[in-house]
């Protein structure tokens, strides 16, 4: 299994959705499978909580992968000590304990993992790119929390438009029209559409 040590001493924090797909706690159809060089807008909600849609996986070469996850501070993710988007990459070749599941840390720099998830709230932490891969947190809907798989020469302007989009829905409300035409337009992946609708 996935071993998960954050500070010596302290509580361990929930299962990733890696350990929880292998021990079948998280079924096929809550996993949003993305390959790379497409784009998608998923909501996941919190992984300790449960829900309809709990992670995106990312399928690379060799068998590798990139699984997404929405860590909020439930439950036994309350010893986390960050909460966002959470970026991990599964190497199933690697032998346990020694890499098999690795966190794509947002800032390296700040120990603990004390901000390793991807939040939009965040600058320098609102984007992971590699290879063919770009993944961009959005705003939360209730308790699930937006997410945007896409290509790296897409994420500019996909990082704009979340943040438009999740400005107006933050001050007018989902149930705006204008609002909900943005977020249309952003589900739909026409992000150049979603920033000039929020920009009216």
């Amino acid at each position: 299994m996935s071993q998960h040590f954050l500070e010596r001493g302290g509580l361990p924090p929930g299962l990733s959705s890696f350990t929880k797909i292998r021990l079948g706690w998280i079924t096929k159809e809550q996993v949003r499978f993305v390959k790379p060089g497409e784009t998608a807008v998923v909501f996941l909600a919190p992984l300790a909580a449960g829900g309809e849609t709990l992670a995106v996986k990312i399928p690379l070469s060799w068998g590798n992968s990139y699984l997404v996850e929405n860590r909020q501070p439930l439950g036994f993710d309350r010893a986390l000590p960050d909460s966002g988007i959470l970026v991990l990459k599964v190497n199933p070749g690697a032998a346990e304990g020694y890499g098999t599941v690795k966190i794509m840390d947002a800032n390296p720099a700040s120990a603990h993992f004390r901000q390793a998830t991807f939040r939009l709230d965040a600058a320098g932490r609102d984007l992971f790119k590699d290879g063919d891969v770009a993944v961009i947190p959005a705003w939360k809907e209730g308790d699930k929390l937006g997410v945007v798989v896409t290509t790296p020469e897409r994420s500019a302007e996909a990082l704009k438009a979340a943040r438009a989009v999740g400005a107006l829905m933050k001050e007018k409300g989902p149930r705006d029209p204008l609002a909900a035409e943005a977020r249309a337009a952003f589900m739909a992946n026409d992000f150049k559409r979603s920033i000039g609708i929020a920009g009216r």
